[in-house]
């Protein structure tokens, strides 16, 4: 009887540690926007770790979001599906992305070139994506896109046929497209292998906040330019785009930060203490 009961203390460490894990990698979100050096594309005057604020211009075309088809010279998206096994019933991320041209970022002191972007993470039939700690948006790697709306912009029923612009999405991750299953004859509700696509973009013309590291196209030799240079990924470090301002970003993290942290202590506490109380002899 008590081997039953400990798996309920046992749950609340196992969230409680997610909860502080979670929350540790939001704190160092933060803290590499509190870091760096917060400029204007004038006073870039050599290589290094900068966040820059100003409005996003395609530098040739913008190009279509794959989900949505809207304009966007920065588009990030996830695709879940509806897992029914056994008894539970969630929504398991498959696939997300992050693609980006290239654009031209201009504060009004100056205009810098911020470097194309392709990254992507594809689950198999049986897993999930994991690493997730955008807190509205998608991280891979070194590479994380933040927005103020991300919003899912479409459903899919199972063995649905996609239109021509999720058939190129699918193609591009290599998702397997049997998600039907014998018990939807039966189901009530979501179905077994339903789809939906979430995704944010930013737009041509938006106002754009980037955390990268600035480098000199001209060489090491030559004056350093801003004109000249273009924002990449750090070489250590994480590469932030959002549509939202340093300060909002930075309280955003803060908040996230300290709300996990706080709450998977509580839990690992409280099933420690229980863990306690149904294993000690009393």
């Amino acid at each position: 009887m008590v081997s039953d009961l400990v798996a309920l203390p046992v749950l609340f460490v196992t969230l409680g540690a997610v909860g502080l894990y979670t929350g540790w990698t939001r704190r160092r979100i933060h803290a590499r926007m509190v870091a760096a050096e917060s400029t204007a594309v004038e006073d870039c005057t050599s290589p290094g770790v900068v966040e820059l604020e100003g409005s996003a211009t395609a530098i040739d075309d913008s190009f279509s979001a794959p989900v949505s088809g809207r304009e966007a010279v920065v588009a990030a998206w996830t695709v879940e599906e509806w897992d029914e096994r056994g008894d539970r019933s969630r929504w398991r991320e498959v696939a997300r992305g992050i693609e980006s041209p290239g654009f031209d970022l201009d504060d009004g002191t100056g205009t810098v070139a911020v470097a194309p972007v392709s990254r992507r993470d594809t689950a198999g039939k049986w897993t999930q994506t994991v690493g997730v700690s955008a807190e509205n948006g998608v991280r891979i790697d070194d590479t994380m896109v933040e927005f103020a709306t991300f919003s899912v912009e479409t459903e899919l029923a199972p063995d649905a046929d996609p239109p021509a612009t999720l058939r190129r999405l699918h193609a591009d991750h290599g998702l397997y497209e049997d998600t039907g299953s014998v018990t939807n004859a039966v189901d009530i509700g979501k179905k077994h292998g339903r789809r939906r696509y979430t995704e944010g973009v930013v737009e041509p013309d938006d106002s754009v906040y980037v955390l990268g590291r600035i480098e000199s196209l001209s060489g090491d030799d030559a004056p350093f330019r801003p004109e000249e240079a273009t924002l990449t990924p750090p070489t250590d470090g994480l590469f932030v785009v959002s549509d939202q301002d340093e300060a909002t970003l930075e309280s955003k993290f803060d908040t996230a930060a300290r709300t996990r942290m706080a709450a998977g202590a509580v839990s690992v506490a409280v099933g420690l203490v229980g863990l306690v109380y149904l294993i000690v002899p009393r």
